[in-house]
């Protein structure tokens, strides 16, 4: 646990000069550990004897990882580590020093992610247990909302990485490439938004949504 973090900033690190999509792939490894870790109920650390439970169904569990800021931290950056790894070859129209700078872009925000992740120490041990998982954090909507939202947010970070390497070294092809990425952008947006809606009335009503 103690190496994990480190490990993966290397990695991160490391693909921002040369982008591998098999070293890219350990960045998503603490969000990973940390899911695994809530799911088994592993109370040695502080996150899971605080917001886990060995009484919350298997579901919860898991979504008890974004109960506090680490968690989403991690899955963000894994995220990222996806989207890299789908988009690692050039999209259309794309120059070879194009897509190297847009891969630089986009892993040097999942570097920047995971930096802040190791800052708040996710995997620091328990010193003693917590409230568990809020009990309006206990729905299977948000089991579903924070991964969707999160994976909308690094659609979006990804088309911001296409414009920038585009207006900076060529814009040919721009409209096609953000085009090609915008299509997903947008309907995942949309459907983390409106599971998030549907949570905030069910549990919250009118007044939350």
């Amino acid at each position: 646990e103690s190496l994990l973090m480190p490990i993966a900033v290397i990695a991160a690190a490391w693909v921002c000069y040369k982008p591998d999509y098999r070293i890219t792939a350990i960045i998503a490894m603490p969000f990973l550990v940390l899911a695994g870790m809530f799911t088994a109920n592993y109370d040695s650390i502080h996150l899971v004897a605080w917001y886990g439970g060995e009484e919350l169904p298997l579901r919860y569990r898991f979504a008890a990882t974004w109960a506090a800021r680490e968690g989403p931290i991690l899955l963000w950056a894994a995220w990222m580590a996806v989207l890299s790894i789908i988009w690692r070859n050039p999209l259309s129209g794309e120059s070879e020093e194009n897509h190297l700078f847009r891969m630089r872009i986009m892993n040097g925000f999942a570097l920047t992610l995971l930096l802040v992740a190791w800052i708040l120490e996710p995997f620091k041990a328990a010193t003693e247990s917590g409230p568990g998982l809020n009990e309006l954090l206990q729905t299977d909507l948000m089991v579903i909302h924070p991964p969707l939202i999160f994976l909308a947010y690094s659609l979006c970070i990804t088309l911001t990485a296409i414009a920038i390497s585009s207006l900076i070294v060529s814009t040919k092809g721009i409209k096609e490439r953000l085009i090609h990425v915008a299509r997903p952008t947008f309907f995942f947006a949309t459907l983390g938004i409106g599971l998030g809606g549907l949570w905030a009335y069910l549990i919250l009503d009118w007044g939350g949504y």
